[in-house]
C-alpha cells in the first residue's frame, strides 16, 4: 500500500493498518461510480396469446462507446413491490407472470418487460436504472 492517496475505513477500524476489504474507499483501487441514474415508464402491450404481444421496451441512451455495467429493477406502475431482472410473483394475476430484463451495448441500456398469461390488458411498468462506470478511464 502506498503512503499517499485517499483512504476511508469502516467505523472502528484504523485506516493505516487495515486490509482493503475493511476500507470503504481507497484511491489506490478502482471503484465503480454511478454515472447516470433514473426511472422510465415502460408501456406493455396487451397479451393476446400471439407472438409479439405482451411486451414493452425502452432504450436509455448513454453514448459511452462501450457496454457499461448497470443495475436495473422494475415495478408495476401503481404497486409497491420491486423486482430485479427476473419474474414478478403475480399471484393476483392467476396463471400469469411478468418478467423484467435488461442489457447494455455501446450506445444504450435496453430495458424490457414481458408478460405471459391469459389475455391480459395493457399496463405500465416502471424501470429504475443505474449506469456505473470507472471514471479513472473516462
Amino acid at each position: 500500500m502506498t503512503n499517499y492517496g485517499i483512504k476511508v475505513s469502516k467505523p472502528g477500524v484504523a485506516v493505516t493498518d487495515t486490509d482493503v476489504q475493511y476500507q470503504v474507499m481507497n484511491s489506490e483501487h478502482n471503484s465503480l461510480k454511478v454515472w447516470k441514474a433514473g426511472s422510465t415508464n415502460i408501456s406493455v402491450s396487451a397479451f393476446t396469446g400471439f407472438v409479439g404481444t405482451g411486451i414493452g421496451n425502452v432504450d436509455i441512451a448513454h453514448g459511452l462507446g462501450y457496454s457499461p455495467f448497470f443495475i436495473c429493477y422494475f415495478k408495476l406502475k401503481h404497486a409497491s413491490k420491486l423486482w430485479f431482472q427476473d419474474s414478478l410473483d403475480t399471484s393476483m394475476l392467476v396463471g400469469n407472470f411478468i418478467t423484467g430484463s435488461a442489457y447494455s451495448n455501446d450506445t444504450n441500456l435496453h430495458m424490457h418487460v414481458g408478460v405471459n398469461g391469459n389475455n391480459l390488458a395493457a399496463f405500465t411498468a416502471v424501470g429504475y436504472y443505474q449506469i456505473l462506470i470507472d471514471k479513472a478511464y473516462e
